[in-house]
Order: C-alpha cells, then structure tokens, then sequence
C-alpha cells in the first residue's frame, strides 16, 4: 500500500470539530492513511483511545494543537510523540477557562454589529462544549431574524464566502483587525514548547501560512531559537510555493518537516483527511520524523 501520512486533525476533543476519535479513525483507514495524529485543540485526552485503534495498517502518535502567544502573535504548536501527563491537562483546564470567560464578550461583539444570536438556541448547539466563533456563525445564519442582514449575504448559498460558510465567517469577524476581534493573550510559546519536550515530545509550528503573509525567515528562526523542533511543510492552508519554500528552509535548519489537513468536519467542510500534497522525496522525509517517534 502507499504510505499516506496526515499529522494535523481534530477529533470532537476539540470544542469546534465533530467525529469521535474512533469514526476519525476509521474515516483515515477509508482514505488510505498509514500514519496519523489526532492534534486537538489544548486537549491531549484523545491520545489514549487514538493509540488503542493502531493496528498492522495504521500508525498512530500522541499528539496536540496549542494556543500560545509569540513575540505578540497568537500561533498554534503542535506536539508530537509525547507521553500525556497533567501538563496537558492543565493546559485543557486553564484554556477551557478562558473560553468560557470570552464566551459573552464575543456574543456583545457580534450583536453590536447588528447580529441576532440566541443564547439558548447556542447553547443547545454547543452541548457540555464551550461554544466557539463557528457555532455562533451557524446558530445566526439559521435565525430567521437575520435572514435580510446584508452582512450575511457572503455566507449564504452562492455567496463569495459560502464555501466554507462557518469558518469563513470566524476568520472575516473574529480575525485579528476584524470587527469582533477581541485581543486574546495565550501561554508563551517558549512556555508550551518546554511542556512538550518535557514531556518527551517533539514541538513543530503549525500551517504558519495561515497566521503571517510574510517574514517567514525571521519568525520562523526566532521560533527555533526557544526550542521550536519542525515545521508544518505541507497544509491546506500553503500555496505550493510555500510549501516549496517551506520544505527548502526546514531541511537547511535541519528541522523536522510534517504534513497535515487540520480536518474538523462541517465546520471545514472543503477539507478532507489526508488531504495534503507532496511528492516521494517529500514524503521520506516527512517519514524520517515519523519513524523518529517510533519505539
């Protein structure tokens, strides 16, 4: 079988994404995935069962998607390999914390733009869960009170912004100089990437297209410098001249190169499992970190 690797996907650990660990599993093996993480966001509590669902086809490593803040930058480290202990789970807690704690502040943001959200119809949506940006876009657009709402128009069925409608929406209204945005402080980078190592793991800084259009050589050196291991080559979000550039740096630094979709499920819903692009050199050395993780 050809190997296929996917080191970036969110199970329904992560407040914003919807399939159990063992429904994302099986969704990788339909698509032909040999090896994979399940990187939740601040959560490390899929790592156990993810693990257990290894077999002869499929590799599986512990992994994780972390909020942290970086010369005054919100990015998202990711972790691999690493053995859970309460560090993970204090991060979940104080994470989950802060969420909840921002919960209303971005619900008076978006009625302050002239937005109807119903609290309850949230809250029944969002379940046990703190409710997130996509929720909110979902639980809005499907009230009928907003259906004339001029702001809307680019989410709806043939809009420019229709696409992806929900995370569309949280990137246009609760994107960093948006009109919802809301400064948002997280642990330190330097910080998180201590927690993972510590914890015998390999940090690598994720899709960083998605986060800065330009300054790639500085910030990603200043990121290596406080520990930072891999980069994150291949992703939905690269162009493939980044990505190409990406792959040329890493190697030059002598870092770990890692591929990943970041699949959530409806809330993304034009991104699938496995869905990264790369060619057999690529790959080798992608597998290199892989095999790298492995007992």
């Amino acid at each position: 079988m050809e190997e296929k690797i996917d080191l970036h996907m969110h199970s329904n650990y992560s407040d914003d994404a919807d399939l159990p660990v063992a429904e994302l599993i099986s969704r990788c093996k339909a698509h032909g995935i040999t090896t994979l993480a399940v990187t939740d966001h601040n959560s490390a509590d899929s790592v156990a069962e993810a693990c257990a669902l290894a077999d002869s086809t499929l590799r599986t490593i512990s992994g994780i998607e972390i909020d942290c803040t970086f010369n005054g930058r919100n990015y998202h480290l990711l972790g691999y390999g690493f053995t859970p202990s309460d560090d993970f789970s204090q991060i979940h807690r104080n994470f989950s914390e802060l969420q909840r704690e921002l919960t209303p502040k971005k619900i008076e943001t978006l009625r302050h733009c002239g937005l109807i959200v119903d609290e309850n119809a949230l809250a029944e949506l969002a379940g046990e869960r703190v409710p997130q940006e996509e929720q909110m876009a979902e639980v809005i657009l499907a009230d009928e009170r907003n259906q004339d709402n001029p702001l809307l128009h680019p989410y709806r069925s043939g809009g420019p912004r229709s696409d992806m409608p929900l995370i569309n929406f949280y990137w246009d209204f609760f994107g960093a100089g948006r009109p919802c945005y809301i400064p948002v402080s997280y642990p330190a980078m330097e910080q998180m990437v201590d927690v993972i190592r510590s914890n015998g793991g390999t940090p690598v800084i994720a899709h960083i297209g998605a986060n800065i259009k330009q300054q790639y050589q500085e910030v990603l050196s200043g990121m290596q410098k406080i520990g930072v291991m891999g980069i994150e080559v291949f992703s939905s979000y690269h162009t493939p001249e980044l990505a190409a550039w990406l792959y040329d740096f890493a190697l030059n630094q002598n870092l770990h190169v890692t591929c990943g979709s970041d699949f959530h499920g409806h809330n993304k819903p034009k991104i699938e499992v496995g869905q990264c692009s790369y060619n057999a050199s690529q790959l080798a050395a992608i597998r290199r970190f892989t095999d790298s993780l492995m007992p």
